[in-house]
């Protein structure tokens, strides 16, 4: 099984590595257009109904979060969190399940991670010692190498690259606003929301690096 590392080149210039955890993405089985598996009923048991497991690793940065899956997963693929745009983080554990759920202004992740209070206390502090006044120059980053966000989980016979929806808004230069709104224009409705992770936590960073909150859904 690849372990989904992340590796050098997957930074963006002065990302800086903090930790790496094994960890397990939530995801809403019907929601992302799977069918049922067999042992579905059992998933409640553990806190899970109607959810799915999707195998990986959690990366921290001193700018983001990144979820890497393994290869062998129903959805695969790689998203990101920016640690500007993470309003809270908690412990959502239930029974034996560990869990962490960030929230963003637009959309909540949910991991299944053991070592809950270690990882939430080195996020916090990444995110207290991040300086607002530096989030266009981490958009002008991120826009010239949007590869390295990810596009986020994707089903095989469904695609919504991040860089082709970018395509749409080039040319606007650093007006983050019309960048993000041209983005979010650029979204295909019909897709799950961990389909179009990378595109809306772009959104998410563009937005705030103009000067505004988000609007939430």
């Amino acid at each position: 099984m690849a372990m989904a590392p992340l590796n050098p080149e997957d930074l963006l210039p002065g990302e800086q590595y903090v930790l790496r955890k094994n960890a397990n993405a939530v995801i809403d089985v019907r929601e992302a257009g799977l069918s049922r598996l067999p042992f579905d009923g059992l998933m409640g048991a553990v806190g899970m109904r109607g959810e799915e497991a999707v195998g990986g690793r959690l990366h921290l940065t001193n700018l983001r979060l990144v979820f890497r899956s393994h290869a062998v997963n129903r959805v695969r693929g790689t998203f990101s969190v920016f640690l500007p745009c993470v309003e809270e983080i908690r412990n959502t554990s239930s029974g034996v399940t560990r869990r962490v759920t960030v929230s963003t202004a637009v959309q909540d992740f949910t991991f299944v991670v053991w070592g809950v209070p270690r990882l939430i206390d080195t996020v916090d502090r990444y995110r207290a010692g991040f300086d607002d006044a530096y989030l266009p120059e981490v958009a002008t980053r991120v826009l010239a190498e949007p590869w390295k966000v990810g596009d986020g989980l994707q089903r095989s016979d469904r695609r919504e690259p991040l860089g082709a929806v970018l395509d749409s808004a080039h040319g606007r230069g650093d007006d983050f606003a019309a960048i993000a709104a041209a983005l979010a224009r650029g979204v295909d409705p019909r897709s799950a929301r961990t389909e179009v992770a990378g595109v809306l936590q772009v959104v998410d960073l563009l937005t705030r690096a103009a000067g505004s909150l988000p609007p939430r859904p």
